[in-house]
């Protein structure tokens, strides 16, 4: 009777075939982990190409109908942007009657200041429910962002102009920080005689009303459109989202170009990564002129005709440049 018993007791793990247990555990779990993450990665990726594929595809038939690029926003500072302009050739017409185009952004309904477009994010860097914070902001302060502002600092606009609106995380190719002509003394971003593909248009009377006037159509992209950026992933340093500063202010607002247009070259090169607070040669906008990504190496980037490709952040600076600009007519010797 004992020695049946004997034989039927159960034995239990020892404490070293337990901890050899936990251990390869531990070690698939370190294993797993990396390969999930590299799975999002690639699947958040692959939306962002998508995502640019769509905003192509919506200036594409902008085109179509007005047979002009959209204007990077529609009259002088305070004016809607392109994004607002190419709503309905992404399906998004009720957002856009959301907006008295007629009025600056700082006028329009909350409703739509901060119409969330989740097309307009990227997933690898955040959720589309973000919104800029109103604030004053001074884009020629050579110190690291956010600013203390002190008596002897002026804003350069006033938050009454920057109510919160939605973020976004891609910007049109303004050019790039020389303009036309390519002169690195007479810097022409950000204004009529910038040579990138969406640019200013033609402004409106006084800057008292609209104007819908682009200066740049297919036609004037003489480089070629799959040579030339149409829009990209713009930079924002992490831990800065929504601040005007760094250009992430509301997507729709025209207060400064730089919230809805980058622009890319010698001086501007690719940021590195999201931690990337390296500033711009020149000018104002240290951190608010650079296109950059959520993504590892890459800055994505939708060109002219529609395609879409992935620029390794380490690309030379005139090679950047020359995607850039739509009418330098130098050979591209850079190949992705």
């Amino acid at each position: 009777m004992h020695s049946s018993q004997a034989r039927c007791t159960r034995r239990g793990f020892t404490l070293i075939e337990l901890l050899v247990v936990i251990a390869i555990i531990a070690i698939l779990i370190g294993l797993l982990v990396p390969a999930v993450q590299k799975v999002r990665e690639a699947a958040a990726r692959a939306q962002c190409q998508n995502n640019l594929k769509q905003i192509g595809t919506a200036v594409h038939n902008y085109h179509g109908v007005t047979r002009q690029l959209p204007p990077i926003r529609i009259g002088g500072e305070g004016w809607a942007t392109w994004f607002v302009l190419i709503l309905p050739f992404m399906e998004q017409e009720n957002v856009q009657n959301l907006w008295n185009l007629n009025n600056k952004y700082a006028a329009q309904t909350v409703a739509a200041r901060q119409a969330q477009i989740p097309t307009f994010y990227c997933p690898s860097r955040r959720s589309p429910d973000g919104l800029s914070i109103q604030e004053d902001f001074e884009s020629a302060d050579a110190t690291t962002p956010p600013h203390t502002w002190t008596g002897t600092i002026q804003p350069r606009f006033g938050s009454a102009n920057n109510p919160p609106g939605a973020l976004g995380d891609y910007a049109g190719c303004v050019g790039d920080f020389r303009g036309t002509p390519n002169d690195p003394n007479t810097p022409n971003w950000f204004n009529a005689n910038s040579n990138g593909a969406m640019i200013l248009g033609v402004p409106g009377p006084n800057g008292t009303t609209p104007s819908f006037k682009s200066l740049t159509a297919f036609r004037n992209i003489i480089d070629g459109t799959s040579n030339t950026f149409l829009a990209g992933e713009k930079h924002v340093p992490a831990g800065l989202f929504g601040k005007l500063q760094v250009g992430d202010g509301s997507l729709y607002s025209g207060a400064w170009t730089s919230f809805s247009g980058r622009i890319a070259g010698i001086e501007d090169p690719l940021a590195k990564s999201p931690n990337d607070m390296t500033p711009s040669v020149g000018g104002d906008g240290f951190w608010a002129r650079k296109f950059g990504s959520a993504h590892t190496g890459i800055c994505q980037f939708v060109f002219c005709d529609g395609s879409v490709r992935a620029i390794s952040v380490n690309i030379d600076a005139a090679n950047l440049r020359r995607l850039a600009v739509r009418n330098d007519k130098e050979v591209i010797t850079y190949f992705d």
